[in-house]
């Protein structure tokens, strides 16, 4: 490892360590699918609605750190957890522990069943979304009371790839590095997300948790998710609960058509478009996304 990889980690880890002292935030480790071990980050009103976040590809739990520290704890309960193979999870390699959508929908179920959620509303941004969709392919809608997809078509309409400004060709070259076992390559392709994610006033410590949490993700682990079924169009006709759609203008993991094509699926869905903002509108302006949140959950509560 390099003097200056290991400084960034070390930074990131003070960052979080120091963080979570001063937001009061609560870890544990909750059994998921097989026995494998997810952490778990909770804060917020005990009582109070519960809000189940899930996170993107190569980030972790606390990628939702704007929401987690946020005032949305005075009157929510928030939870969220590490995926299995991502931030301080366990780390799956066979294909079979990664693949099935069932293994996703448990891992979600053993969560919510472990932090005793009633009726939580999911908000899943990016891959978080699909990991909704397989949630609710298994166990329906009942324990739950709405879903926000953040940033994330979910499988829902078809998305042929590419999607962004990456040719077909740059996406092989990338999904190479992110299974070699060389951790320059590793490392490159992180740096490479980030910055095509990063945002203007996105701070040095939020991204270099970024950088952190994608290289928590081994190679080994991605190289089982190649192959991964995302379709999840039969789960459209399950989405009669309160739905609510957050999309940066600007989000490159999103084609347009898709997006027209999500809201033709969902028409009664609601829908907030952030204009001139990409695929962390969480966290590019968190006064809003929380307020957002914050008036969906109360509604989605009363139905």
């Amino acid at each position: 490892m390099t003097k200056a990889l290991t400084r960034v980690l070390f930074a990131a880890a003070l960052s979080f360590a120091a963080s979570a002292q001063a937001a009061d935030l609560t870890f544990s480790s909750v059994s998921g699918a097989g026995g494998l071990p997810l952490n778990v980050v909770e804060t917020g009103k005990a009582d109070g609605p519960a809000i189940l976040f899930v996170h993107g590809m190569a980030m972790g739990a606390m990628s939702f750190r704007p929401q987690l520290e946020s005032d949305l704890a005075k009157d929510f309960r928030l939870v969220a957890l590490d995926l299995r193979g991502h931030g301080n999870s366990g780390k799956p390699w066979r294909a079979e522990d990664v693949q099935p959508s069932d293994i996703w929908a448990d891992d979600i179920a053993a969560v919510m069943k472990a932090k005793d959620l009633k009726r939580p509303v999911i908000v899943g941004w990016s891959y978080g979304g699909f990991v909704a969709a397989d949630y609710i392919r298994k166990y329906g809608i009942t324990d739950i009371a709405g879903l926000n997809l953040v940033g994330s078509i979910a499988g829902l309409v078809q998305q042929p790839p590419p999607v962004g400004n990456m040719t077909p060709e740059e996406m092989k070259r990338r999904a190479a590095m992110q299974t070699s076992g060389n951790l320059g390559d590793n490392v490159a392709v992180v740096e490479a997300t980030v910055k095509i994610f990063e945002f203007p006033g996105m701070t040095p410590a939020y991204r270099e948790e970024m950088r952190t949490l994608g290289l928590m993700v081994p190679a080994y682990v991605r190289k089982a998710f190649v192959g991964r079924n995302l379709d999840h169009q039969d789960v459209v006709a399950k989405l009669t609960l309160p739905v609510l759609i957050t999309m940066g203008s600007n989000d490159v993991a999103q084609s347009p058509d898709a997006f027209a094509r999500l809201k033709a699926a969902l028409p009664k869905a609601q829908y907030s478009v952030y204009e001139g903002m990409g695929h962390l509108t969480f966290a590019q302006d968190p006064p809003r996304f929380n307020k957002e949140l914050a008036a969906f959950v109360k509604a989605a509560n009363k139905k």
